[in-house]
């Protein structure tokens, strides 16, 4: 039995948007999703999830607030090797294998990383033709006299370079197109095979000292793992970009989506001059290496299933993903989200007031 529970803030000028008559136009899905944030939807049921184990608080801070909000609609979170989860949120290539959807929208934006072994260092600095180098073979040890152009105050040590044998797909994808970018020549990973765990946190962890490894930035963080800051310039030191909320939040506003039936891609587009953040004078230079993680609704399609997907979607529970050191999806890729998530669910109608009343 679908129900809602009413939301005290309400915006005005919504509510007068809103009040059209039956032989207005059909209201917009930017307008119907904003409408929608003024309640939470619930139904009678309880849905079993599967998240990545960076996203661990944030699973537990959504399933908290849903109890508040839809005491008779619990999520049961599973193992993340679970295969019978009616909803598995992952990097897309992690998805196949446990799950058929039969929608699939991003819920958040991840990024890829270059996370290091090297004992006592917390981060290192490679320029993107530098990284080009170490992937081809021609940079061997981190004590090469061209890695201390941009470590010279903290030498690197005499230490073998391990590659990574392993990655995600949109991982390896989205750090390749953007160094290629950078430095203006092709980083070839595909000597990189895709992984086939279930489970990013191993490769942002990197056990042999020396290693260098291709892992997810929630990951990472969720590790406190060792990055690589990349210099943009390499004839600027100090143009080194950060993989961080301001550079990354950057970046987000240079994405875009398009929709194939129920299942919503996203991609960054270079050319999209990167928006200031609110209160800023000038856009920070963005992080580009980002991509989507996805959520599928898997198995039957039903109705109790999409409710829980249009939760993880909801305005507020987006406000909380940070906790789990990813991004929230910008709007207008989160109005796309939810037109296809909102497929059979009721139709957001404008709470009664005087002004919309008769």
């Amino acid at each position: 039995m679908l129900n809602a529970r009413i939301v005290k803030s309400a915006v005005a000028a919504l509510l007068v948007s809103l009040s059209l008559t039956a032989c207005d136009p059909p209201i917009p899905a930017s307008i119907l999703a904003v409408q929608a944030e003024l309640e939470v939807q619930c139904e009678d049921g309880e849905v079993s999830t599967v998240f990545p184990e960076s996203m661990t608080d944030l699973s537990m801070n959504w399933s908290d607030s849903l109890l508040f909000a839809c005491e008779t609609m619990p999520v049961t979170v599973l193992d993340n090797t679970a295969t019978d989860s009616d909803i598995v949120i992952a990097e897309s290539s992690l998805i196949a294998g446990r799950c058929t959807p039969f929608a699939t929208v991003p819920v958040a934006i991840d990024a890829a990383v270059l996370v290091v072994n090297i004992p006592d260092f917390y981060e290192i600095f490679l320029s993107a033709q530098q990284i080009i180098d170490i992937f081809n073979g021609t940079i061997t040890n981190w004590s090469d006299p061209a890695l201390a152009e941009f470590n010279g105050e903290f030498p690197l040590p005499d230490l073998p370079i391990v590659l990574p044998t392993e990655a995600t797909p949109s991982a390896k994808t989205a750090l390749s197109d953007w160094i290629s970018r950078l430095a203006g020549g092709e980083l070839d990973l595909s000597a990189v095979a895709d992984t086939t765990e279930f489970n990013e946190i191993s490769l942002a962890s990197p056990a042999e000292p020396g290693s260098i490894s291709i892992a997810s930035y929630g990951a990472a963080m969720y590790l406190g793992a060792a990055f690589v800051a990349v210099v943009a310039d390499p004839n600027d030191p100090l143009s080194y970009i950060r993989a961080e909320y301001t550079s990354l939040l950057s970046a987000t506003t240079q994405l875009t989506s398009s929709i194939e039936g129920t299942t919503m891609n996203v991609a960054l587009d270079p050319s999209i001059e990167p928006l200031a953040e609110a209160g800023l004078d000038a856009a920070v230079i963005p992080y580009q290496a980002v991509y989507a993680m996805n959520m599928a609704i898997c198995g039957e399609d039903t109705t109790l299933k999409r409710t829980m997907a249009r939760y993880f979607l909801r305005q507020d529970s987006q406000g909380v993903i940070l906790s789990a050191t990813l991004m929230p999806l910008p709007e207008a890729l989160r109005v796309d989200a939810i037109s296809i998530v909102v497929v059979g669910l009721p139709i957001p109608t404008p709470t009664a007031t005087e002004e919309n009343q008769g």
